[in-house]
């Protein structure tokens, strides 16, 4: 598998789009999944949620870790 922007577990934040519901505040990288055809993907989960959103990586930003 190729190497990916993020890894599984780093945290990160969701650029804000019109067209897209997305929590504010950070999530977490659950994992990349499978690159087939067009942008890399990944599962994330927001802290405040219990389940797992799928965001293109052009829309995700990484936060530090302090």
């Amino acid at each position: 598998m190729a190497r990916t922007k993020f890894g599984e577990g780093q945290r990160v934040s969701i650029l804000r789009s019109g067209s897209l519901a997305a929590p504010s505040g950070l999530c977490r990288i659950v994992s990349a999944l499978p690159l087939e055809r067009g942008p890399q993907q990944y599962r994330v989960r927001s802290e405040g949620e219990t389940f797992d959103r799928i965001v293109d990586e052009a829309r995700l930003e990484a936060v530090s870790n302090d």
